[in-house]
């Protein structure tokens, strides 16, 4: 076993010390504790989040690298932080292709052609802004091989430059326009594939010798094309190219034919890759690693990343993929194992709509909310399904109400799972599948828009401005109240307050209205509270506005709230403030405030896509960690983890940095 899956066996089993040292030892390779509804991929063993956009990969023996932002990054397999090199001569210049050759990276920008040292960052050349003909236009893509560089141009023009002396050897008019992709094989005689056309629907598929630049085929490509390359299969070297559509097409190219097309479910990519000695392809689909076999088309392998958005490029070695993620400036990299045979990683999973924390027989747990209504019981330890030792014993609850957000009530020594639907709320036993729900339609006829649980009650608001309260034992309505502003009320707690459960309601315009829980009278708020503006907000595109109290909580006797970009806690009884405003740099999208060895805490949601955890009385930022993608849902703070709710599936992550950035 490696040291990743013995990090993950020490951390099912309970051994987190051990886990740690093993984290400790490669601290490039931070992951997630544990996920649920998408679970980690087995191939995956190293994240880096390099912050930037990533322009070329490559993986060797001992490195995986990444050029991004004038600079090159190079993470060890074995583990460890990304070590950063910054290139000679940088300047406020984009790159529009990058390749690695050899101990050099070459790039390519508007009108130059660049070459660095891996090792020292050295400029090592540069070519003639003036050497390309004013009709050729600017540089657009870039193939390398032979010790030359060949490039394609705005204007469809195809040259060919000496990577030792920048000397301009050769040029050929190619494309009636933007050539979008350059390709060298340097088996035999080496041949040049580019793509390239007027625009995306005019696209032809030309060869040329890499010697002269001479033409030796040319075919229309019926659908825009966006990516090819070389291969070579049962001895013969073949072209392959991948259209917008997913169809994949081989090519011979001494015929400029296709001997084989397959149709995929692949995003345009930046380059191709091919493994198992050049019959198999690696393509992206849905931010996962489709391993397609160029003889027969069929799928050997899916391999999923941690990427949000499309894999931008892929490199090969030995066992070892690195994959980046495209269309970003996260510079969001993945290190991959590739197993024989191939992975193939379920792609058909739970998409999880919200999650609540429980206590399920003494111990943490996690009630998830899928589609359609089912809800699945996660061990909070190890994201596990709630049940045997093994894991195998699935509770899987299903119901047909209809939810805004669920929340967990506790009735006596049990914690019940509580959804609502027009007729008012339903209880979950989440170990009995036992289901009640309120006789009373009380939000009718409106579909409920918030959830708030405490103290054996439930209150909700509809999305017409009904505030209604039950009791969670016997489900009966407590009381009933149409508030004045129908869409008003954005945030919703409850709270005790002089031996009494009252219910906060945060506003859009800025202000919390507060109620007795026993009859919904509006009572004033105490002390400094009552001094909060409560504006008229109008609804429009901006709405709620960033005025609004967007998020609302309770922790002992410290409210705590969110405004735009800032974190307030204060006394419940007073109003005076319990602790330093907390500033984000963003808008706070979530909060969960919670008391870690005596402390009392608050874990914060930031549009930055940082998870920070401060001391409430000090303002002290404990530790802080940034994700791939934004956290709406903060589901539970523990010491040694915080769970959150992504795009469809539970993440818990440590204390400390989860992703190198350097």
């Amino acid at each position: 076993m490696d040291r990743f899956g013995r990090m993950v066996a020490a951390l099912r089993s309970g051994q987190t010390a051990r886990a740690d040292q093993l984290r400790a030892e490669a601290p490039g390779a931070l992951l997630p504790r544990w996920t649920a509804g998408e679970p980690l991929s087995p191939a995956l063993r190293q994240v880096h989040q390099l912050g930037c956009l990533v322009k070329a990969v490559r993986v060797d023996d001992t490195y995986a690298w990444a050029m991004a932002d004038s600079s090159i990054y190079r993470m060890p397999l074995a583990g460890g932080e990304a070590q950063r090199l910054r290139l000679e001569g940088r300047r406020e210049s984009f790159y529009w292709e990058a390749v690695f050759d050899g101990a050099t990276v070459v790039a390519v920008e508007d009108e130059r052609l660049l070459v660095w040292d891996l090792v020292t960052g050295r400029l090592l050349l540069a070519t003639d802004p003036d050497d390309i003909p004013l009709r050729a236009g600017p540089l657009r893509s870039l193939g390398v091989g032979a010790g030359v560089a060949v490039t394609g141009t705005e204007g469809g023009y195809l040259l060919k430059w000496d990577l030792a002396d920048g000397r301009l050897l050769g040029r050929t008019a190619a494309h009636s326009g933007d050539v979008n992709r350059v390709a060298i094989s340097t088996d035999s005689a080496p041949i040049v594939l580019s793509l390239g056309g007027e625009d995306r629907f005019t696209v032809t598929l030309c060869f040329h010798d890499l010697d002269g630049l001479r033409r030796t085929g040319e075919v229309a490509v019926p659908e825009p094309a966006g990516c090819g390359g070389w291969t070579v299969l049962d001895g013969q070297r073949r072209a392959v190219t991948v259209a917008e559509d997913g169809l994949l097409t081989v090519w011979d190219p001494v015929a400029a034919a296709p001997v084989a097309q397959f149709p995929t479910a692949a995003r345009i990519r930046e380059a191709l890759v091919f493994i198992a000695d050049g019959a198999c392809v690696v393509l992206d689909e849905d931010s996962a690693l489709r391993i397609m076999d160029l003889r027969d088309g069929a799928v050997r392998g899916t391999i999923r990343t941690d990427f949000t958005q499309r894999v931008g490029m892929v490199a090969v070695h030995g066992t070892f993929a690195f994959a980046a993620q495209g269309g970003s400036t996260e510079g969001r990299t993945n290190l991959l194992e590739l197993t024989d045979p191939l992975a193939q990683d379920d792609k058909d999973r739970p998409y999880f709509r919200d999650a609540v924390p429980a206590t399920i027989d003494g111990r943490p747990a996690i009630i998830a909310v899928e589609e359609g209504g089912s809800f699945e019981v996660i061990d909070a330890a190890d994201g596990r399904r709630f049940g045997e030792p093994a894991g195998e014993r699935r509770i899987t609850l299903r119901t047909a109400v209809w939810y805004p957000r669920p929340g967990v009530v506790t009735v006596g020594e049990r914690d019940l799972l509580v959804v609502m639907s027009e007729c008012g709320p339903t209880t979950v036993d989440p170990d009995t599948g036992d289901t009640h729900t309120a006789p009373e339609s009380s939000l009718s006829p409106a579909g409920p828009s918030l959830i708030a649980t405490r103290n054996g009650l439930i209150t909700a608001t509809n999305d017409k401005g009904v505030l209604a309260v039950w009791d969670a034992a016997t489900l009966t309505l407590r009381a009933s109240l149409q508030l004045a502003e129908a869409y008003g009320t954005i945030s919703l707690a409850l709270a005790d307050l002089q031996g009494r459960t009252v219910v906060l309601a945060g506003t859009a315009g800025g202000g919390i209205r507060w109620f007795d829980s026993a009859d919904l009278t509006e009572i004033t708020p105490p002390g400094r509270f009552a001094e909060r503006p409560n504006r008229t907000a109008v609804r429009g595109r901006d709405w709620p506005g960033p005025e609004a109290v967007t998020a609302l909580d309770v922790s002992g006797s410290v409210v705590l709230l969110a405004v735009d970009d800032t974190v307030t806690c204060a006394d419940i009884a007073t109003g005076e403030p319990s602790g330093p405003a907390l500033t984000h740099p963003k808008e706070v999208l979530a909060i969960r405030p919670t008391v870690l060895d005596g402390v009392p805490v608050v874990a914060t949601s930031c549009a930055d896509r940082t998870l920070r955890v401060w001391e409430i009385g000090t303002g002290h930022t404990i530790w802080s960690v940034t994700l791939p993608q934004q956290v709406s849902r903060i589901v539970s703070v523990a010491a040694d983890q915080i769970i959150v709710l992504t795009e469809g599936h539970l993440v818990a992550v440590g204390p400390g940095p989860m992703i190198v950035s350097t």
